[in-house]
């Protein structure tokens, strides 16, 4: 990686947690050049304009998690391992472990239903991402008998996922996980018992 490819990776690295954090309409490029330490100049010379600096910075965020979704989930073998480990990376998002300011796909997607925003197509695959990999963890406990077969495969996941990120919203606002945990263990009930 040349000098070029690490200062741009750099910008979008820093500039990912403040588009998360302060929404990216609202993030200023005087904001960026402070957590980068860079001038306008240098930011623009790797990127044709602030839009383009979001998009990047959202792909990040998202290939981020989507890559500890994966490690996590294939390092178990049962559902409810592969759930726990699912559920581990995505509470994470509750202290800003991973990413900093909670779910980059639900902070997007909540941005761009009141404004244009340049990367909807990569909002719409991000929860589409997640609703594939909650699927992939009930048929694995359908194909177990761990997840009575008659379960909708597709409705429960995108029960789930609608249910976890509402929660995380709330734990998020109120600083508390009992919101989340409180979901968690529903979910788990209906799935495992």
């Amino acid at each position: 990686m040349n000098k070029g490819e690490r200062t741009k990776n750099y910008i979008i690295e820093q500039s990912s947690s403040l588009f998360n954090k302060n929404g990216y309409k609202s993030t200023s490029i005087s904001e960026i050049m402070m957590a980068t330490g860079l001038k306008k100049g240098g930011i623009y010379n790797h990127f044709e304009n602030k839009d383009a600096l979001a998009k990047a910075s959202f792909s990040h965020s998202i290939n981020v998690l989507k890559d500890k979704y994966i490690e996590a989930v294939r390092s178990k073998d049962t559902s409810s391992e592969q759930f726990d480990a699912f559920i581990s990376v995505f509470s994470s998002l509750i202290d800003n472990n991973l990413v900093v300011g909670g779910c980059p796909i639900m902070n997007a997607a909540i941005e761009a239903d009141d404004s244009k925003v340049d990367f909807e197509d990569s909002i719409k695959e991000g929860f589409t991402g997640l609703i594939k990999l909650i699927k992939g963890i009930i048929q694995n406990g359908k194909n177990q008998n761990e997840i009575n077969k008659e379960v909708d495969t597709e409705q429960m996941a995108v029960i789930i996922l609608s249910s976890i990120e509402g929660a995380l919203a709330l734990s998020r606002l109120f600083q508390d996980k009992i919101y989340l945990e409180l979901v968690i263990k529903q979910i788990k009930s209906i799935l495992f018992e």
